[in-house]
């Protein structure tokens, strides 16, 4: 049974009895769908209250962004109150609330707070304006921080996402965050039980792995998981990959063929999680969309994750039937009565430990405050996010010291956006060529502003060879090019979230005359990343290398100072940023 009085709900005794008349008061059907969150996207205010009179989620991913601002909180709040369960209203939002409202504030990666030379203070600007934002609208639950470890350069997904490759870096970061919805009263999420980065596949296109050694999953993830256990995490997330030393150890019969992903392994839920790291929080499975979840039919395995312990299935493919199985499972005692009782405890437990109960009793709605919208975007969260950038910055190398680059020393400038493979999606910003659309000319006014006189280079930027064949491949004179252009700035905007395993830059054609070649000729040379950090293996021997972390103008105009030696570099780099290749060093 779960003891609602202890770590990490620390109920009292009217809270726990809040808990046990709720249970005792539902359906057998309202038991089941406590079980479930879901986006349930596409639904206006009234569609929505509807539709939740027949299915009352426990949870709701809501995508407010499909509204304004002040119709989502409208929208959330009939909802809200329609409900006889107050509902946990959660997000991803390990940048901000960017992606999530309209207009909400894009405050940091998890790779630029960890290149942050503070004590986690960008982490937990993050969280707090991410919280701040969100709970204008009404949200409660963060699907944040991310506990994972970039121990693959490769890795893509987690790139950008983790607070880098030092576990104990990013427990300063995560814990940050944590204290940050703390602040708030937000219920927060730690994620991807047992841990992503040791490979480079995405959980969204394919079931992954974690390679490690039970003595190595110990000493990194194991001493994440271990430590924020014992302060107190309420939630954490499970992912969809395997773990098979400590499945194994756990099962000795286990054969290969037996491994399911972490959210169908009761070795991994209630062996390692529950019982040898102690956490009696609410468990909640990554999307069971994403094809890692599919390592045994689909009607099989929802109800398998629940009877492997974790308490909450996140996302439906079609109500009626996901619904239909987990019930089933119920009412042939696949899924036990303990074992249901167990995961509506924490489900309830988890909202009454941030008081959605006794708010909505007293307040008669969960809607929080209409100024609270005015947080959104505001110039205060701005300037936080501008202060982040400042910081995080990080110069990589510069080995030939062509620093500093000014209009009256370098004043022809050639500039590039290199894309990469992914295309414009619902889940990414990637293209596969250029960059974001209007970044190369934005890049370009500034520097015009600034006194530098710009060419974007173009396929016949360069000139072809004398038959005159493939413009964009050959380089024309080098003698010419010293003429023409005394420095070369190559900015990268690659983003592939959630659509590839891995993402390379992408350049225009073959031997493309854009490729930094001039490099070898002595003339200066900048490449920016604006959002992935492990780029060097593309462009090794480029004399300067800088991660940005994202393409706001603020952060433009941030790194541009910091190229002409206007303001210092302060961000510290990732070891992963070498690509484990000694080339990139040059």
């Amino acid at each position: 049974m779960v003891d609602l009085s202890q770590k990490p709900f620390y109920l009292s005794a009217e809270e726990i009895a809040w808990v046990e008349q709720t249970v005792a008061d539902m359906t057998p059907d309202e038991k089941v769908w406590q079980l479930f969150a879901d986006p349930l996207m596409g639904r206006d205010e009234q569609n929505l209250v509807e539709f939740l009179k027949d299915h009352p989620l426990g949870a709701c991913p809501f995508r407010a962004g499909q509204f304004d601002n002040a119709t989502a909180r409208k929208v959330l709040a009939a909802a809200q109150d329609s409900m006889k369960i107050p509902m946990l209203i959660t997000a991803d939002c390990g940048t901000g609330a960017d992606g999530r409202l309209r207009a909400g504030t894009m405050v940091a990666t998890g790779a630029q707070a960890a290149a942050a030379p503070d004590d986690g203070q960008v982490a937990y600007d993050i969280g707090n304006i991410a919280c701040r934002e969100l709970g204008a609208i009404g949200f409660n639950w963060a699907f944040e921080p991310v506990g994972d470890i970039l121990m693959n350069w490769r890795n893509c997904l987690v790139n950008t996402r983790a607070f880098g490759s030092d576990p104990d870096r990013v427990i300063t970061c995560v814990d940050a965050f944590l204290k940050a919805c703390e602040d708030n009263n937000f219920l927060p999420c730690l994620k991807h039980f047992p841990g992503d980065g040791w490979e480079e596949r995405d959980q969204h296109i394919v079931p992954g792995n974690n390679g490690l050694s039970c003595e190595e999953w110990d000493a990194t993830f194991g001493k994440i998981y271990r430590h924020c256990i014992e302060n107190g995490v309420k939630s954490i997330m499970i992912g969809h990959f395997t773990l098979p030393a400590y499945q194994k150890r756990l099962n000795p019969a286990l054969k290969d063929e037996d491994l399911h992903t972490a959210c169908l392994s009761p070795e991994l839920i209630n062996g390692l999680l529950r019982k040898q790291l102690g956490f009696n929080g609410l468990v909640v499975t990554d999307q069971s969309n994403m094809i890692g979840f599919y390592t045994m039919p689909r009607t099989k395995a929802l109800p398998a994750a629940i009877a492997a312990g974790c308490d909450m299935l996140l996302g439906m493919n079609n109500v009626d039937e996901d619904f239909a199985c987990v019930k089933a499972a119920v009412e042939s005692g696949f899924i036990t009565q303990e074992r249901l009782q167990d995961a509506l405890y924490r489900i309830l437990g988890a909202k009454a430990s941030i008081g959605l109960h006794r708010r909505k009793a007293e307040n008669g709605t969960l809607a929080p405050p209409e100024e609270w919208l005015e947080r959104i975007l505001c110039e205060e969260h701005r300037q936080t996010a501008v202060r982040a950038a400042d910081k995080a910055i990080t110069l990589v190398k510069n080995t030939r010291k062509h620093m500093h680059i000014r209009p009256e020393i370098q004043q022809r400038v050639l500039l590039h956006v290199v894309g990469g493979q992914a295309k414009k999606s619902l889940m990414g910003k990637g293209v596969a060529s250029g960059g974001a659309a209007g970044l190369p000319e934005r890049i370009k006014s500034s520097l015009e502003a600034r006194g530098f006189t710009v060419t974007i280079w173009q396929p016949d930027t360069l000139g072809t060879n004398q038959y005159g064949t493939i413009p964009g491949m050959y380089k024309g004179k080098t003698a010419e090019f010293k003429q023409k252009f005394d420095a070369v700035l190559l900015f990268a905007d690659v983003s592939g979230f959630a659509m590839t395993n891995s993402l390379r830059l992408s350049w225009p054609s073959p031997m493309a005359s854009i490729l930094p070649w001039y490099a070898a000729e002595g003339v200066p040379v900048a490449f920016v990343s604006l959002n992935l950090t492990t780029h060097l293996i593309d462009v090794p021997r480029v004399p300067i290398f800088i991660n940005a972390y994202n393409s706001r103008p603020e952060t433009i105009e941030l790194v541009l100072d910091k190229l002409m030696g206007l303001s210092p570099f302060t961000g510290v780099p990732d070891p992963t940023v070498w690509c484990d290749t000694w080339d990139t060093h040059l």
